[in-house]
């Protein structure tokens, strides 16, 4: 590291993770409804970015690693279990996040992480009294979680504005994966609007919509733009109560 990038007080990497160094660093939570286009977004987000000399690093979405890992989705009446699914995904996620960000930080390079959906999203699949329990047993606030994002980028389904390219049941994603797409074309436009609105009260939102004048490719340079812009602007404070570099049990 050269000197304009030195670690300027460290304590030993183990349970406490404190670094605080000169790096420009932000963090995005990549969301929005079904069939959005997040794959492609992400890879063509990393490309543009590499190109401006910015390290991009990629928190995968947490509940597909808690699925594919053996866990069980207990429904919305779950009770006890829901709460502590939920908390699986809130602790593996706060975990994940501050990992990545404590490697672009300690990298002294200009860095983007880029969440596949932020800790926000939960809210939208569930009840509100539950989402309310759910933070409260697990000692968070809704302010929290917004503070823990430089910006929000909501890359809107597919079935709102280009119904056409909505597939759902058994497809492929946009990277040739394949995957299981329950919500209708109408589930998936109001399940877009609930993801939206658990957000609404970020300060920085770039809601990415389907438009017939520049197609998907437009559609994909104009959610570079909102990555952009958002990094034009100096990252938030990551000192205080979010709990980017605390203690981990």
């Amino acid at each position: 590291l050269n000197r304009s990038h030195e670690i300027k007080s460290k304590k030993p990497l183990g349970l406490l993770c404190y670094f605080t160094i000169v790096a420009m660093a932000h963090c995005i939570a990549l969301t929005g409804g079904p069939c959005g286009g997040k794959s492609s977004a992400l890879a063509e987000i990393r490309k543009v970015m590499k190109e401006e000399g910015v390290d991009v690093y990629m928190v995968p979405e947490v509940p597909t690693v808690i699925m594919q890992g053996g866990g069980v989705y207990p429904g919305v009446d779950g009770g006890e279990k829901l709460i502590a699914f939920e908390t699986a995904i809130i602790e593996l996620q706060l975990q994940m996040e501050k990992s990545f960000m404590t490697l672009a930080k300690a990298s002294g390079k200009p860095s983007l992480l880029i969440c596949d959906r932020g800790l926000l999203d939960i809210a939208a699949y569930l009840p509100r009294d539950a989402w309310l329990k759910i933070l409260e047993a697990n000692s968070l606030t809704e302010e929290q979680l917004l503070g823990r994002y430089d910006g929000v980028l909501h890359l809107v389904t597919a079935a709102d504005g280009a119904e056409k390219f909505y597939k759902h049941g058994h497809v492929k994603d946009d990277s040739g994966n394949d995957v299981y797409r329950a919500e209708t074309p109408e589930q998936a436009r109001d399940l877009d609007n609930k993801v939206l609105e658990c957000w609404s009260a970020h300060t920085k939102v770039g809601r990415i919509a389907n438009l017939d004048a520049d197609g998907f490719k437009g559609k994909l340079g104009r959610a570079c733009a909102f990555v952009k812009e958002v990094r034009e602007q100096p990252p938030v404070d990551r000192s205080g109560s979010s709990g980017w570099f605390c203690s981990v049990m």
